[in-house]
C-alpha cells in the first residue's frame, strides 16, 4: 500500500492549521467582515419577501444558503492567490509535505468558517419557516457540502492562473453575481421553460434544484433530482483533477 506523502496525520494537521489560521482568527479580529458578507443574500432575501410574501421568502432562504457557501468558495481564488503572490506563502508550503490538496481543503475549510455565521443564519430561518425532516436536511448537507468542494477545488485552480493580485477582486465578485443570480438558485429551474436542462450544467443551480425540492417550495422528480447529484459529484471531480493535475503547484 503506497504511503500518503507526508502521513495521514501531517495532512489533517495542516488542514485544520489552515483553517485556524485563515478562518477563525480574521472572524475573532474583525468580526464586522463577516457581517459585510450577508450583505447581498439579505437583501435579496428582503426584496423578495416584499414582493412575493411566503413563497417568496423561502426563495430568499434558499437563495442566500447557496450564495453564503458560493461565496465561501469564490473567496479561495483572492485567498489563494494574495498566499501566493503576495506573501509567497505557498512556496513555503510547496516545501513541506504538505499536499496540494490538503492546502486547498484547509484553505477552503476556513472559508467556510469565515463564512459560519451566514450560514447558521439561514438554515435557522429555514427550520423556523419550513419544517424538513430527517432526509430532507441530510439531502441538503450533502448538496451543500458538493457545492463547497466542487467551488472551492475549481477557485482554487483560478487563482493559479492570476499574475497579478488586483484582478483576482473584480474576478470573485463577477463570478459570485454570475453563479449566484443568474441561474435557477432565487427561482426555479422550471422558470427557464424548454431550456430548463441549462440549470445541470451550474453546480449552484442543481444545489439549489435539490434544497428547493427538499422544503418542498418546487417539486422535482427522482430522475431530475438523481441528475442534479450526478451533476454536483462531476463538478467535484473536475475540481479535483484540476487541483491535483493541472493546476501550477510550484512556481517557477
Amino acid at each position: 500500500m503506497r504511503r500518503v506523502r507526508g502521513g495521514l496525520r501531517h495532512q489533517l494537521r495542516a488542514i485544520l492549521v489552515l483553517a485556524w489560521l485563515n478562518g477563525l482568527l480574521p472572524i475573532l479580529r474583525s468580526p464586522l467582515w463577516t457581517v459585510s458578507t450577508l450583505a447581498t443574500p439579505i437583501s435579496l432575501l428582503i426584496l423578495l419577501t416584499v414582493l412575493y410574501r411566503g413563497i417568496g421568502m423561502i426563495m430568499g432562504i434558499v437563495g442566500g444558503l447557496v450564495w453564503t457557501m458560493l461565496s465561501s468558495g469564490t473567496a479561495l481564488i483572492g485567498d489563494a492567490a494574495y498566499y501566493r503572490l503576495e506573501l509567497k506563502f505557498q512556496q513555503m508550503i510547496v516545501a513541506t509535505p504538505t499536499s496540494p490538496l490538503a492546502y486547498t481543503i484547509g484553505l477552503a475549510l476556513s472559508e467556510v468558517i469565515f463564512t459560519l455565521p451566514g450560514i447558521v443564519l439561514f438554515t435557522v430561518l429555514l427550520i423556523l419557516k419550513v419544517p424538513i425532516n430527517l432526509w430532507g436536511a441530510l439531502e441538503i448537507m450533502a448538496s451543500l457540502v458538493l457545492l463547497w468542494y466542487a467551488v472551492s477545488s475549481i477557485a482554487f485552480y483560478s487563482s493559479t492562473l492570476f499574475t497579478y493580485i488586483r484582478y483576482t477582486w473584480a474576478v470573485v465578485s463577477l463570478l459570485t453575481l454570475a453563479l449566484g443570480v443568474l441561474p435557477p438558485v432565487y427561482y426555479p429551474a422550471t422558470y427557464l421553460g424548454s431550456a430548463w436542462w441549462v440549470a445541470y450544467l451550474v453546480p449552484t443551480s442543481v444545489t439549489a434544484m435539490v434544497i428547493q425540492n427538499a422544503v418542498g417550495v418546487t417539486h422535482y422528480s427522482m430522475l431530475q433530482i438523481s441528475i442534479a447529484y450526478v451533476s454536483s459529484i462531476a463538478w467535484c471531480v473536475v475540481g479535483t483533477v484540476l487541483t491535483l493535475k493541472v493546476a501550477k503547484w510550484r512556481t517557477p
